[in-house]
């Protein structure tokens, strides 16, 4: 047996058949050429996969094969390997035995990751064969939750050895205490670790809660003891330039980092409440290549009515939702779309989001009177074929974009209402005459965000006579239910897709609004015979695509 433990990987997957003589040549070659090792050069170019590398061990050599994606990580067990090793060698420990560890490793034939191991833990090492992928990711868990809670005991136990709280005066020297600078960049760090999209510091009588939003819903970290609150709120204000001294009123903030070799900028919003400050730390990711509207998510038919809706010279283009529903994103993707040399586009925006070259970016400043209103002023003066308004907040800064699109700007801004039809309402609600909405409104984008269902775990499920009289999917057809595993975080779902639902406002349906005495029943009424598709159309078409579940299609939507 031990003949068989100390076999060459790749001389196993030439004996099973996996790879050719040639390959696996090749591979040796490779391998000394980059001191990288067979498995891994061989998974790199495609010849084999994790899972051929794990049957051909399991096979060969008796080895059991751990399933990570069911596993529930116990932080007590992980720490008994250091970090370094973990990730040194790509692997973890995932129980124990009386004196003999169960380690899950990628690579159990590696003597030098067995013999440290050993060495560090002092304890038998029992190895078992799991993949990379599973592993990396319940490193990143474990580890980084674990620091936060040594973290936590060592700041706890140093304002029990000092006479006074570190907290009796918030400044400057306080905040750059070592452990509370760990303690907080331990938090950024979980949380784009986990992509969150915020992290919430929420304080309570008695502790803070400390939670970040992964696909809209919130996971809690940890909950600490409520003297760290001013210290952990000083050092946010000191990294985001806000005044550590003022506690009475709102304050906001920016800063950023660098995570994995991409940008990630982070907004600070912070708030007084009855039991202190709550910081909500909002995160956006600066990746390699920006999300295009085909990659959005859109219905083939609404993609159709979207690029003709950009293709108009003149009026306007909202996109509407709640906040944190994506309309960022897809005025984003709008604008790349719409970025040409020989077009000059102007945003205003509060604040500037992303990046685009090539377009021209205003950030407001309401503090020295620079708002949406002013703006726009300014940029009707700077010869403008596109203007993005980041928000259409009050009837000064619509009614200027209305008129812009009606003297032959195209206008793009969102708006905060719950469906297409109520968009029309909610402008003329903000003091601009039915007559110039109807002129002036070529489109509306209404949008959800909805969980999508975890590629690794999802099951197939049969839709049931009960189910069908709730989601209105007929009985016996095939959809997909969550499972949970450890590549999700054991919820189901990973990541997230939008639904849509695009009012496009033919002459008919202008006519009708600038003549006033419309309702958004009877505008969506109109616009559903005219073939819009509904946020329930497209969510139930995401369910039968197996993009996300019949639970998530009722969260967000609602049937006509």
């Amino acid at each position: 047996m031990k003949k068989a433990e100390r076999k060459k990987l790749g001389d196993l997957l030439y004996e099973t058949g996996m790879i050719t003589k040639e390959q696996l040549d090749w591979g040796i070659e490779e391998q000394h050429r980059t001191n990288k090792k067979i498995g891994e050069i061989l998974v790199d170019e495609g010849i084999i996969t994790d899972k051929d590398i794990l049957g051909a061990l399991e096979f060969q050599l008796g080895i059991p094969h751990m399933d990570l994606e069911k596993y529930t990580i116990d932080y007590t067990v992980a720490s008994k390997v250091p970090e370094s090793i973990a990730r040194r060698y790509t692997v973890i420990a995932v129980g124990t035995d009386g004196p003999r560890l169960k380690v899950a490793m990628k690579d159990p034939l590696d003597m030098f990751a067995l013999d440290d191991l050993k060495i560090s833990t002092k304890m038998e090492i029992v190895p078992l064969l799991a993949a990379a992928k599973e592993i990396e990711n319940l490193i990143n868990q474990a580890y980084a939750l674990a620091q936060t809670k040594n973290i936590v005991f060592e700041v706890e136990k140093q304002m029990q050895e000092e006479a006074q709280s570190l907290v009796s005066e918030e400044n400057a020297d306080t905040a750059e205490n070592g452990h509370i600078i760990d303690l907080v960049n331990n938090f950024l760090h979980i949380s784009t670790l986990k992509e969150a999209s915020d992290l919430h510091i929420e304080p309570f009588e008695s502790f803070i809660r400390i939670r970040y939003r992964v696909d809209g819903q919130l996971y809690e970290i940890e909950r600490i003891k409520k003297e760290m609150l001013n210290l952990i709120t000083a050092r946010i204000k000191i990294l985001s330039n806000m005044n550590i001294s003022e506690r009475r009123l709102p304050q906001d903030g920016r800063m950023s980092r660098q995570v994995n070799g991409y940008q990630v900028d982070m907004r600070v919003s912070i708030l007084p409440t009855i039991y202190g400050e709550k910081t909500v730390i909002r995160f956006i990711y600066h990746k390699g290549n920006p999300l295009k509207l085909k990659d959005l998510g859109f219905h083939p038919q609404d993609y159709e009515k979207i690029i003709q809706l950009l293709g108009n010279p003149h009026g306007i283009i909202l996109v509407t939702g709640p906040t944190g529903s994506g309309k960022s994103t897809t005025l984003s993707a709008a604008l790349r779309a719409l970025n040409k040399d020989h077009i000059n586009i102007v945003t205003v925006e509060d604040p500037v989001e992303n990046r685009i070259e090539g377009i021209n970016q205003i950030a407001v400043n309401t503090k020295i009177g620079l708002t949406f209103a002013q703006c726009l002023r300014s940029i009707l003066r700077q010869d403008p074929d596109i203007i993005m308004i980041g928000e259409m907040r009050d009837s000064e800064t619509s009614s200027i974009a209305i008129r812009a699109a009606i003297t032959g700007h195209l206008v793009l801004s969102t708006l905060h209402t719950n469906d297409a039809a109520s968009s029309i309402a909610r402008l003329i609600d903000m003091g601009t005459e039915s007559f110039m909405v109807g002129a002036a409104v070529k489109g509306v984008i209404s949008q959800r965000l909805v969980r999508k269902l975890c590629p690794n775990c999802k099951v197939k499920h049969t839709v049931t006579a009960t189910e069908e009289l709730i989601y209105k999917i007929k009985e016996g057809i095939g959809v997909y239910k969550t499972r949970g595993c450890s590549v999700c975080n054991h919820t189901g779902y990973k990541g997230r897709i939008a639904v849509h639902e695009i009012l496009v406002l033919d002459g008919a349906l202008q006519d009708a609004i600038a003549s006033g005495g419309m309702t958004t029943e009877e505008i969506k009424e109109k616009a559903i015979q005219r073939g819009m598709r509904t946020l329930w159309d497209n969510a139930h078409y995401s369910v039968l695509q197996g993009q996300t579940t019949m639970e998530e299609m009722l969260r967000v939507a609602y049937e006509q």
